[in-house]
């Protein structure tokens, strides 16, 4: 098995992870970023809306805390969002210096990509800067475990294009590989985003925690044969959200935060979801009647106003909309300095979790992966500039036995690939209840079966696609796992048997470790208010 040694590794290669690849350069250590697919494509970054928050005015800066405390419903780590919203201006202000495309207006940086994939811009302008430097790109590689072992890092990674395994040595390791929102038959991200990254941290010693917390995007566009574009929060509040009947959905789900896409994710998508598959009713948004200034509300809007309207009929008629996950609020625990629990491993951006509490204010996914993906790189810096490479041999060693021990799989992973999102929709997505929470957990190990059991033979496309299904049913099961400890509705977490928020007993994280014996310990965390 080829191998190769630097000072930082860096997994995944959207804005967390070429953020945490630039500020390791910066340091001076080597750097280098492995990603799935080629360098910063394929990422949830690039296929976002570009939409970054923060302002550099005091007043507004303390709205943007206080705004993100709320739509955490009481369970954000204040200190993350202090750091968020107090550093997130200087790395828009940087970002402006790179020379991003794209335009500043009240208290946002709307990123100049093409639509659909706004985000595009800030990837472009990140992996130039990262690529400037001189980091090092390997791109197509799949990562299937990562050992640390006395503050040093390893992973074992496969080739789809050469059907070979490599190893990757490291003084530092940074974990930036998004979250698992493609677990879910309806979402809105890369297909190939199942979470990797929280089963690699759990394996390697790290504590996981707010798993249960899956966000939906309530607006997405669900007509036949399109894809679900998000539609921009301030544009849908100029539209009527109706089902066929013409009530108001707004206004029927008691939903009074405006804009209520950006605001109110979590208790939109509920009534969206018990509108359509509890009710039997759709869900429309008529935006026909909006003025030309109406479409160009914000930027985001504006440049979604031809695809959106023109292409797919929306300044003609009334559309279909549905919600669709989006974003994973919880994933590895870190402190400010994007330190894990686990010395040498750090971690940045959507992989990790307590910064959003239970439910993610629009505009702070993009903000968080330059924040904290500086403060992860600049860390994993620091830290491997006193590391060595004595515990290398015995970490390839321990790589080594582990990949002779995964080389296992089977086919038909596209049907078991379908079942596991179809299972996660209906019985562990937007509305839960005790009796589908099981009967999901049931059915994912399953599957979690069928796929463990060898089949000889198989390399390529094919073996990826089956270690990587294997990986997404271990991170299903946890946020399963998850959701049926927590006996609470709280933001994007409810439950029909447990409907109440319950701040005596459940103000806090859920988080699970792996103990010697390889079975998953959990634990309640309190997070007391300050």
């Amino acid at each position: 098995m080829e191998h190769f040694s630097y000072d930082v590794l860096v997994l995944g290669s959207g804005a967390a992870g070429l953020r945490a690849a630039i500020a390791a350069r910066e340091a001076g250590l080597g750097v280098c970023v492995v990603s799935k697919g080629s360098p910063g494509k394929s990422t949830c970054t690039g296929v976002s809306a570009g939409v970054m928050a923060g302002s550099v005015d005091a007043g507004a800066t303390h709205a943007h805390l206080e705004r993100t405390l709320q739509s955490g419903r009481g369970i954000n780590q204040r200190e993350l969002a202090e750091v968020l919203v107090s550093e997130a201006p200087l790395r828009l202000d940087e970002l402006r210096r790179w020379g991003i495309s794209g335009e500043f207006r009240n208290g946002y940086l709307f990123s100049g990509g093409r639509a659909p994939v706004q985000g595009e811009a800030l990837v472009h302008c990140l992996l130039k800067k990262a690529q400037e430097l001189g980091a090092q790109f390997m791109g197509n590689l799949l990562a299937t475990d990562l050992v640390m072992e006395g503050g040093s890092a390893g992973i074992t990674a496969y080739s789809q294009a050469s059907g070979t395994w490599i190893a990757i040595t490291a003084k530092a390791a940074v974990l930036a590989t998004g979250g698992a929102a493609a677990l879910y038959l309806r979402n809105d991200n890369p297909k190939r985003m199942l979470g990797e990254g929280y089963r690699l941290a759990l394996g390697a010693g790290a504590v996981l925690q707010d798993l249960e917390f899956v966000q939906f995007y309530p607006l997405c566009l669900a007509e036949a044969g399109l894809a679900p574009l998000v539609i921009p929060p301030r544009l849908a509040d100029c539209g009527r959200l109706m089902n066929e009947l013409g009530e108001d959905l707004l206004e029927k789900h008691g939903i009074q935060e405006r804009p209520a896409g950006e605001r109110a994710r979590d208790r939109l998508s509920q009534g969206l979801f018990t509108e359509m598959y509890r009710n039997g009713h759709e869900a429309l948004l008529d935006l026909s009647n909006l003025t030309d200034e109406q479409w160009r509300i914000d930027p985001f809007s504006a440049s979604m106003s031809h695809l959106l309207g023109e292409n797919c009929g929306a300044m003609s008629r009334p559309v279909r909309v549905a919600p669709a996950a989006h974003h994973t609020m919880g994933g590895v625990s870190i402190n400010r300095a994007g330190e894990t629990s686990v010395q040498g491993l750090f971690a940045a951006g959507e992989v990790t979790g307590g910064l959003h509490g239970a439910n993610r204010m629009g505009g702070n996914a993009l903000s968080e992966t330059l924040v904290f993906g500086a403060r992860a790189g600049s860390s994993a810096a620091d830290w491997a500039k006193h590391g060595s490479d004595k515990h290398w041999r015995s970490i390839l060693t321990r790589l080594t036995d582990r990949r002779e021990s995964k080389e296992t799989a089977k086919p038909t992973v596209a049907e078991l690939r379908k079942r596991l999102r179809e299972i996660m929709w209906q019985d562990g997505g937007i509305i839960r209840n005790r009796e589908g929470l099981i009967r999901a957990s049931e059915a994912v190990q399953e599957i979690r079966e069928e796929v463990g059991e060898a089949a000889a033979g198989q390399e390529g496309s094919d073996l990826a696609s089956t270690l990587e299904l294997s990986s997404a049913t271990r991170v299903a099961g946890l946020i399963l796992d998850g959701a049926l400890r927590r006996q609470e509705s709280r933001g994007a977490h409810c439950r029909e048997d447990f409907p109440e928020q319950d701040d005596d007993k459940w103000r806090g994280h859920l988080q699970v470790h792996i103990n010697a014996n390889g079975e998953d310990v959990w634990k309640f965390e309190p997070n007391l208010p300050s």
